[in-house]
């Protein structure tokens, strides 16, 4: 019996320290999925950006063409 009653409060402190650490371990993942949304959304706009900034360029190279016909 008295082994029982001093190991009782040392289960208790493990369950509940485990249970602070799955909080933890929540709470980081929720952060980490926000960071991740964030990157995800500046990627895409990144992307959009290349495609933007692509077909300028090929604007730019048929006006050169145009313009100067020794490119062609």
């Amino acid at each position: 019996m008295a082994n029982e009653l001093t190991t009782q409060p040392t289960l208790e402190t493990l369950l509940e320290m485990m249970r602070e650490m799955r909080d933890g371990v929540t709470k980081m993942e929720e952060r980490l999925n926000v960071r991740l949304d964030r990157i995800e959304a500046e990627v895409k706009q990144t992307h959009s950006e290349m495609y933007t900034l692509r077909a300028d360029f090929t604007e730019l190279r048929a006006a050169l063409r145009e313009n100067l016909p020794a490119l062609k």
